[in-house]
C-alpha cells in the first residue's frame, strides 16, 4: 500500500523547503559578509604598513637631509665671517632665499 500524498503535505513541504532556501541564503549572506570584512581588514592594514613603511621612509630622509643642512650652516658660517662687509651681506642674503625655498619645498611635499 502506498501512502497518499494530501495537499497539506505538499504545502507543508514546499514551505519547508523555502524556509530551508531562505537559511541558507542568509547564511551564504553573512558568510560573504564576514569575507568581505576579513578581505577589508587585509587590505587596510597592508595599505596602512606600506603607509607607515613610507611616512617613517621620509621622515629618515628628513632628519638626515636636516643634519646635513646644519653642518652645512655651520660651514657657511664660517665663511661668512671671513668675507669682507658687503660680500657678508650678500651672502647672508643669498642664504636667506635658499632657506625660504627649502621651505616652500617642503612645504609642497608635505602636502603631497
Amino acid at each position: 500500500m502506498t501512502p497518499e500524498i494530501t495537499l497539506d503535505d505538499i504545502q507543508k513541504t514546499v514551505r519547508d523547503s523555502f524556509y530551508v532556501t531562505v537559511g541558507l541564503g542568509v547564511i551564504a549572506f553573512q558568510k560573504a559578509q564576514v569575507q568581505r570584512n576579513e578581505l577589508r581588514k587585509q587590505l587596510e592594514e597592508g595599505v596602512g604598513g606600506a603607509h607607515q613603511t613610507v611616512a617613517d621612509s621620509v621622515k629618515t630622509v628628513e632628519e638626515r637631509l636636516e643634519a646635513v643642512e646644519h653642518r652645512i650652516d655651520a660651514v657657511l658660517d664660517d665663511v661668512e665671517e671671513k668675507l669682507p662687509a658687503q660680500a657678508r651681506l650678500v651672502m647672508s642674503q643669498a642664504r636667506g632665499v635658499a632657506k625660504d625655498a627649502r621651505q616652500q619645498l617642503r612645504l609642497l611635499v608635505d602636502r603631497a
